[in-house]
């Protein structure tokens, strides 16, 4: 271990020249396996909590596997170029995102899966967005079957797309992250469903549009991440590192630390809830529920 090293692996890069820089200076860190995350820009609490549970990971193998470098690369990308970048390991090497089974995926789409979740399933409790002039006729909602008739704004490639409509809700899916908000307040579709910890951010850049009160979608969606299919040391240790972090309960206590809020108000249970099956998932998975019961 390097003095300098322990100072600098757990800088956050957030500008592409940065992320360049570091990247050729990475062989001079003495053999440090360098994690280049993805982070999207939209969603800053996720992934500020996505990067300490990668960090905790990678501490608890120092031992084995030596020192590390977290570079956070931000980039405005869909969710399947990202794939595709983090495939070739070039810019960027990982990412969290929903558990998506890699079977049949093309060669240039495939990438490991860290079958650890690390949010509880806190991705898949989604509160409803719309436009704060339709609040009343989404208080006057009070089953699925009302919610059905209207739609919900998904973008493009989201699994979320395939488990809405599996479960018989209309999707219109032609956006991207970047303009579903415009799409929604253009009214293209009556609602953008969010997890509880993005609505926060969400709405702060968007003062038209307000959550629902009291009302949630919930369906299993655990969060995992994906290390590029061509650096399996990579992978082999993050696996390593969360799963004594879920044995020893540091991940738990970690996420209880981000997300105390979120987690008190799934426990409670909202007054309204609709629970959707993820036909996507393994059994194991699909069996999963939240705190509270459906009704």
């Amino acid at each position: 271990m390097f003095p300098i090293f322990n100072f600098r692996r757990r800088a956050t890069l957030l500008s592409m020249a940065a992320c360049a820089l570091a990247a050729a200076h990475a062989p001079a860190w003495s053999g440090a396996m360098v994690y280049r995350y993805w982070d999207w820009g939209k969603t800053p609490r996720r992934d500020d909590y996505q990067v300490a549970v990668l960090e905790l990971a990678l501490r608890k193998t120092e031992p084995a596997y030596g020192p590390y470098w977290v570079v956070r690369v931000l980039d405005n990308l869909s969710t399947f170029r990202a794939r595709r970048e983090v495939n070739s390991g070039k810019r960027m090497n990982v990412l969290a995102g929903p558990w998506r089974d890699q079977r049949g995926i093309g060669p240039l789409d495939r990438n490991f899966l860290i079958d650890i979740p690390m949010l509880h399933g806190l991705l898949g409790c989604r509160r409803l967005i719309v436009r704060r002039e339709d609040l009343p006729r989404f208080s006057q909602i009070t089953s699925s079957a009302q919610l059905k008739q209207l739609k919900a704004g998904m973008a493009r490639g989201w699994v979320d797309v395939d488990v809405l409509r599996h479960n018989g809700y209309k999707v219109e899916d032609s956006g991207n992250l970047n303009n579903l908000f415009d799409m929604l307040a253009n009214q293209r579709f009556h609602y953008l469903p969010m997890s509880v910890i993005e609505v926060e951010s969400a709405l702060a850049q968007h003062p038209g549009l307000a959550v629902v009160p009291e009302l949630m979608l919930y369906y299993p969606l655990p969060t995992v991440f994906y290390v590029s299919d061509h650096e399996p040391r990579l992978a082999e240790r993050l696996e390593a590192g969360l799963a004594m972090a879920k044995r020893d309960g540091t991940l738990d206590e970690l996420l209880a630390r981000h997300f105390q809020k979120e987690l008190q108000e799934v426990k409670s249970g909202p007054g309204r809830y609709f629970v959707l099956d993820n036909p996507l998932l393994p059994q194991s998975y699909a069996a999963a529920t939240p705190a509270f019961q459906s009704r």
